[in-house]
């Protein structure tokens, strides 16, 4: 089923840079250069097998008459994320009066819908500046939480910290189905048998020199694979109907109802019970991915992950496989300088940076975060061998997005991320623990 995701707020308030941020890996510099959204531009992706559909509703007047009462707009969606720029106070007093007039608009067809507010343009270092403005704005927006039929999550946000990162990865997560659907198609090739095998597994020899310098060619059955090329965001243009807004009233003034705002700071740490919410959510899912991949490619000997010390992190081995594979690619590393190999590391392809061939094994490198190294070890290829890879490394990737910089002890880490997934492959028996 496809998550909806609307993005409402003003022009220039920076709907547009959340989204290119978190989904697209945009730094700031370039996020600055985005040009305004005219209409409605629509973006699909997926996050850790979910899918999602982005809906960014661009601000300006012409458009903004066009949203009140227009029921299309919101039809099946998941979640509504309101953006609120904090720096620029002139436009406090329309940004109120917009949302009260469209959610009065179309509230009673939004139950069940998450509701999200982000104050953004909260930037590390102007914290002073907008402390002010951020309450004042809270207190504008107090009647909007109140008919807002559902509960709304309130943070700051900032292309500059982290917090983007933050919201974005909880939203997607609170909008994930419980258990992923794992494909039920037959399998390519047949499985091995279940049994114990009466002869021991082959274990790839430690490769004797660096491969940083000397990359192995691979056989020359397999150099004509390569990976499929990443499909870029779909982006579609929605006719807006014309529709008669209801009259404009100003928002009611009454000191209940008011937004409290988050306590303003450098890239707010999210409280210990979130993060642990969070990591435990994501690493099931990452384990149904991780189970599910070996499930469905047989020729997939082992998956790992390794830390930039050489320390095995996670290492899951087919059924009837030999854990003794990652201990030999655990001393083929700690031959190398992984960290000029790890910094060199792009996408995998076969013969590519990220591939080596050992005896009858292809195994394949990326970076999937500063500090991690994914590994899939292969005994065949088949036709869908490397985009199965890719797609796997870009789920690990996701995951890991969210970093550790300004974090305290209780806050988010992948280092906690990668024991919690370690524990549950335990758990449904597929998690190596010890090798040697």
């Amino acid at each position: 089923m496809m998550q909806k995701i609307l993005l409402i707020g003003l022009d220039g308030v920076g709907k547009t840079a959340l989204y290119q941020k978190f989904f697209l890996k945009k730094d700031p510099a370039q996020l600055l250069k985005i040009q305004p959204t005219r209409g409605i531009a629509k973006y699909e992706h997926d996050f850790l097998r979910t899918d999602y559909t982005i809906i960014d509703a661009g601000g300006g007047k012409e458009f903004r008459q066009g949203y009140i009462g227009n029921t299309e707009l919101i039809k099946d969606l998941s979640a509504i994320v309101f953006v609120v720029d904090v720096q620029n106070t002139q436009k406090y007093q329309e940004t109120t009066n917009f949302f009260n007039v469209w959610l009065k608009s179309i509230a009673n067809s939004i139950k069940g819908v998450k509701g999200y507010l982000l104050y953004n343009k909260v930037d590390p270092g102007k914290e002073g500046q907008v402390k002010q403005g951020l309450a004042h704005i809270a207190q504008l927006l107090g009647p909007i939480e109140s008919m807002f039929p559902g509960e709304m999550v309130k943070t700051l946000t900032s292309i500059y910290s982290d917090s983007t990162n933050q919201i974005f990865q909880r939203m997607l997560l609170d909008l994930m189905p419980k258990r992923m659907s794992v494909p039920v198609e037959p399998r390519r090739i047949e499985s091995t048998p279940t049994t114990t095998p009466t002869t021991p597994a082959v274990i790839p020899p430690v490769v004797k020199e660096s491969y940083i310098t000397q990359p192995k060619r691979v056989e020359e059955r397999i150099s004509k694979v390569t990976p499929p090329k990443t499909p870029s965001p779909v982006k579609e243009k929605i006719t807006i109907p014309t529709v008669t807004p209801p009259k404009l009233t100003e928002p009611t003034k009454t000191s209940e109802l008011v937004i409290t705002p988050p306590a303003v700071g450098v890239s707010p740490p999210m409280e210990k019970a979130e993060a642990d919410r969070i990591r435990e959510k994501t690493a099931e899912r990452l384990t149904d991915i991780i189970e599910a991949t070996l499930n469905n490619n047989p020729g997939f000997e082992a998956i790992a992950v390794y830390s930039e010390n050489v320390e095995l992190l996670v290492g899951a081995v087919q059924q009837g496989g030999n854990p003794q594979i990652l201990n030999s690619i655990e001393l083929t590393l700690r031959k190398i300088n992984l960290e000029e190999y790890m910094s060199r590391l792009g996408k995998v392809r076969v013969g590519g940076e990220g591939h080596i061939k050992i005896d009858t094994f292809d195994i394949f490198f990326e970076k999937v975060s500063p500090e991690h190294l994914s590994t899939v070890i292969c005994s065949a290829l088949e036709e869908d061998t490397i985009k199965n890879i890719l797609h796997l490394n870009r789920y690990l990737n996701q995951a890991l997005s969210i970093t550790s910089a300004d974090a305290d002890e209780d806050t988010f880490k992948r280092s906690d991320l990668m024991a919690e997934l370690k524990l549950r492959l335990q758990n449904r028996g597929k998690s190596v623990d010890h090798v040697g």
